[in-house]
């Protein structure tokens, strides 16, 4: 709808006037009003461009879409963006061609200017493919930013050396007030949060649990935190990856044990204690120490999973400086939360996303698959996943995508909510698979998709 919103702005209400003041023919003049619509709409762009990709962009806090749905219409209106640019350097450069100024105004330096802008709005296009993403997405990062910073200086000089300070400017300042104000709340944001020495704990060759205490975030469905650690690699210390938050006080668990008045046996002086009086008795409930050896019930976990850049470097670490930018919605649940039942499914790592989801809805089913090399990040999930009495966890295995879904659709609920967080290839599986139920069936499905891949 927006492609089509922009391709009718670009082709209506032309109006000729012949003979033309500056001496253009009729398609001269028509390739030039053209050229001139598509540069000052992609002027306009610009600050959208940028607020759709900020972590802190008014509009989530005020509508109800999630992260990844601005960032999908953030490469959108990128692609939009380009397109005009490249019909606004197309059609003028035919008409300075026809009139004969090509020769003179291509040196000159605002012309310059924009064949770089344009040029490299292409290449930012071309390099913010899903295959450069996962190739490195460190390096994606660092280049996508020092290109649109060179795409935005391309874009000032052309417009100021040739015209002048002329309206097209205050586009650039919308655009660098947006960059600026998101960059800013997150200072503010790392700065309340403070820093924090993390307890690092590996988990088998490919993941690591990393505690961080001190925060009190409630554990909520589709929340995330974007994590620094400067430590890892000083000389990129502002590096920082978007992970799945869940409070450290779920990886524990408690036994309870009757008891008059005493500690039960076994308990020791720092435990966690929970007392609960009923009829004389009192109930203790002692804590049973997490691998990680963190006390207290603040702190947050993180899981990840080991790749090839910053996070190839976390291991074993009783003290790992961390800074967190946060907490996020990813997603909004409100409408998952009004459904008879809820289906969770997980693949690899993606299970982090999931464990809120577990609490936050009384009747849910989990399923879960994992690589055979993650047995040990399974017996990491024990506690965590010992109140879920409907799961189905597949080592080595994939799940049955369609089997699950179709179960859902068959068991006679009339509103089934799904949730997936994994790889893009399941995500897409389970799209695809809950809109052909959804028109087939009676069925109601509210599908929410979290993908590894932004």
């Amino acid at each position: 709808m927006f492609f089509l919103l922009n391709l009718v702005l670009c082709s209506v209400n032309y109006s000729h006037s012949q003979p033309h003041p500056w001496f253009y023919t009729p398609r001269e003049e028509m390739l030039s009003y053209i050229g001139y619509r598509t540069g000052h709409i992609a002027y306009a762009l610009l600050p959208l461009l940028i607020l759709f990709s900020s972590r802190n962009n008014f509009l989530l806090w005020i509508t109800n879409w999630s992260y990844s749905t601005y960032l999908l219409l953030h490469r959108w209106i990128a692609r939009i963006f380009a397109i005009q640019a490249i019909v606004h350097s197309i059609t003028l450069l035919q008409v300075y061609r026809d009139t004969g100024e090509y020769i003179t105004d291509s040196k000159m330096p605002y012309w310059q200017w924009g064949i770089v802008a344009t040029v490299l709005t292409c290449a930012m296009i071309a390099f913010s493919t899903l295959y450069f993403r996962r190739l490195s997405y460190e390096f994606f990062l660092i280049l996508h930013i020092l290109l649109a910073i060179f795409v935005l200086v391309g874009c000032w000089y052309h417009v100021i050396l040739r015209w002048g300070f002329n309206f097209y400017h205050n586009w650039l300042y919308a655009a660098c007030a947006v960059w600026f104000f998101d960059r800013l709340v997150r200072v503010f944001r790392v700065a309340k949060n403070g820093l924090h020495g993390a307890v690092v704990t590996e988990i088998g060759p490919d993941h690591v649990r990393v505690d961080i205490p001190g925060l009190r975030w409630a554990s909520q469905p589709g929340y995330i935190a974007f994590a620094y650690f400067p430590g890892l690699n000083p000389l990129r210390p502002w590096e920082n990856h978007p992970f799945s938050i869940n409070a450290t006080s779920l990886f524990r668990s408690y036994r309870p044990a009757l008891a008059h008045g005493s500690p039960s046996i076994g308990a020791s002086s720092n435990d966690a204690e929970n007392e609960e009086k009923s009829a004389g008795n009192v109930v203790q409930a002692t804590v049973v120490q997490d691998t990680s050896g963190v006390v207290g019930t603040s702190g947050v976990t993180l899981i990840i999973k080991k790749n090839t850049g910053l996070t190839r470097l976390l291991k074993s670490n009783s003290r790992l400086l961390t800074l967190l930018d946060g907490p996020y919605p990813q997603s909004h649940g409100s409408g998952l939360l009004k459904c008879d039942h809820v289906l969770l499914i997980g693949g690899g790592i993606g299970i982090m996303g999931l464990i809120a989801w577990t609490r936050a809805h009384p009747n849910v089913k989990l399923a879960w698959s994992v690589k055979s090399s993650a047995q040990a990040l399974v017996k990491e999930m024990d506690v965590v996943l010992s109140d879920v009495l409907d799961k189905e966890i597949e080592v080595g295995a994939r799940l049955n995508i369609d089997a699950l879904l179709k179960n859902e659709a068959e068991a006679g609920y009339g509103k089934v909510g799904v949730v997936v967080c994994g790889p893009g290839g399941m995500c897409d599986d389970v799209r695809a698979r809950v809109a052909g139920l959804g028109r087939a069936g009676k069925t109601t499905f509210e599908l929410e998709v979290d993908a590894f891949s932004w």
